[in-house]
């Protein structure tokens, strides 16, 4: 599946936890939070979401705070800025944060191995002996990355880190540590023994005394069950016909705690946004101390065409400004924190669906309130067409296709990877005949794309057509022999 989602979501107007902004320049205040205002529901219209929270500070203040929707759909619960959110790996600065204040403490040295604390740990691959704390919170360690996080099984006990160590002695690294980068949530989950072994407390109960407690973030927690019911949000997902509907099981195991169980809210993630906005210090309170987070915050790695990797933190930009980010998401859920140091400058957005646009949105709206940005937002068209591929067919997803982008332009995306992925949202829920439809649709509109060729062939597949599918996929690779994916399903359709 060659799929593509992002974005975002809802909102009105909730009181501020800190200055009241409108009591503040009101004339340049008040323009730009009816200007968010309106740019956070043109977000939401472009995806069904069930509930979204944002948060914005511009120059140290916090400028809005809005939650809007629903916490969960089942229930119609109003969301507000006080409801948690699984904020899946967002949590991993906070992680990293910790190990720096067990380095200022001198209980824990970065280049040091992990097997100096952790004795217990060990690979099928002699190469695990070199791998280093600092190398797994910058992703070089070379430890494979989660494949099933187990959500259908979760464990609750204060046994399961210390188990989950245990499971490595079959594992082989991706490569030797230091030599290459590949994003590792398990490295992250091994992280949690560090911290309880060399604090004494586990990693959960650490966190909460020495980020949480200190910062104020009184409503944060990495333990599910501590979770108040009344300000849950249950996470959401792409139904059988097409619909958002409650997902069915939560994203929560305690295995992996450091890499994705943080759960929080508005209020407290602007709260996070002041301590490394002010370099580890709020409201008097030192909670890591200035050269931390110059380690914390400094480019180590290069990743992608412009960016670097920190310990856990990403670089991006937003114009000429450097951002520190992390993006999250896990099944139901997408989340979203970046703070700009030159500016004072942070957003958080929160939304209990996982096909939120999460960065995009987020750049988009740091873009409008540092860059006086007014470029309009636009959603993937095949949001609004899902609507009635399955009731009104092809020819009608046709008409409001031409008819939309004549008439709005402006509005929608109109690529083709939109095409694509909802020709595979419905392979995925047992609609072979539209997503051919689909497929189709996408290769009229586009048909120099080996890409889309290849759906096309995965539709008669899933038909159970095989000549046809074979068909397709020689076509696509005579387009393109490098599609390695079209090879790879050819052979398997042609071996004998």
């Amino acid at each position: 599946m060659k799929s593509f989602f992002l974005l975002c979501i809802p909102l009105f107007f909730f009181g501020c936890t800190e200055k009241n902004p409108e009591n503040k320049s009101s004339d340049k205040v008040s323009p730009l939070k009816a200007r968010l205002d309106k740019l956070i529901q043109t977000q939401r219209q472009s995806f069904d979401v069930p509930g979204l929270a944002v948060g914005v500070m511009k120059e140290g203040e916090i400028i809005y705070a809005h939650g809007s929707g629903v916490q969960s759909l089942d229930k119609g619960d109003t969301l507000t800025t006080k409801s948690l959110f699984h904020m899946a790996s967002v949590s991993k600065p906070f992680v990293a944060t910790a190990i720096m204040q067990l380095v200022e403490q001198n209980k824990i040295e970065l280049d040091k191995k992990l097997t100096d604390y952790l004795p217990y740990f060990k690979m099928n691959d002699q190469r695990y002996t070199e791998i280093t704390i600092g190398q797994m919170l910058n992703h070089t360690s070379g430890i494979p990355d989660v494949e099933d996080y187990e959500w259908d099984k979760p464990q609750y006990d204060e046994g399961a880190a210390e188990r989950y160590v245990r499971t490595f002695n079959s594992e082989k690294l991706d490569f030797s540590p230091g030599t290459k980068y590949n994003y590792s949530n398990a490295a992250f989950d091994i992280l949690a023994d560090v911290i309880a072994k060399v604090s004494g407390m586990a990693f959960e109960t650490y966190m909460v005394k020495h980020l949480f407690e200190p910062i104020g973030m009184t409503h944060s927690t990495f333990y599910k069950p501590d979770v108040p019911e009344e300000l849950a949000t249950a996470p959401h997902v792409m139904g059988e016909e097409l619909k958002i509907t409650k997902g069915n099981t939560y994203p929560y195991n305690r295995i992996h705690a450091p890499s994705s169980t943080l759960h929080s809210n508005v209020e407290d993630m602007l709260l996070w946004a002041k301590v490394n906005l002010n370099q580890g210090t709020i409201n008097g309170k030192k909670i890591y101390v200035q050269d931390s987070y110059k380690v914390l915050t400094s480019g180590q790695i290069p990743v992608w065409e412009k960016d670097s990797v920190c310990l856990s933190w990403f670089t991006g930009r937003v114009g000429d400004f450097r951002m520190l980010r992390h993006s999250g998401g896990d099944e139901g859920y997408s989340t979203f924190f970046g703070f700009i140091p030159e500016r004072k400058s942070a957003v958080v957005l929160m939304t209990n669906t996982d096909l939120f646009w999460s960065a995009n949105a987020a750049t988009h709206i740091l873009e409008t309130v540092l860059l006086d940005e007014t470029k309009p937002w636009k959603g993937p068209i095949h949001f609004k067409l899902k609507d009635y591929i399955l009731n009104a067919g092809i020819e009608k997803c046709k008409e409001v296709y031409f008819s939309e982008k004549e008439n709005s332009p402006e509005k929608y995306i109109y690529e083709g990877w939109c095409l694509d992925d909802l020709g595979y949202w419905l392979l995925d829920r047992g609609y072979p005949e539209k997503a051919l439809d689909v497929f189709q649709f996408n290769l009229e509109l586009e048909p120099d794309d080996s890409g889309w060729v290849d759906s096309v062939g995965d539709a008669y597949r899933a038909l159970n057509d095989k000549e046809m599918a074979i068909q397709w996929y020689k076509k696509a690779l005579e387009m393109n022999p490098d599609q390695d994916f079209s090879r790879e399903k050819l052979n398997a359709l042609t071996k004998k």
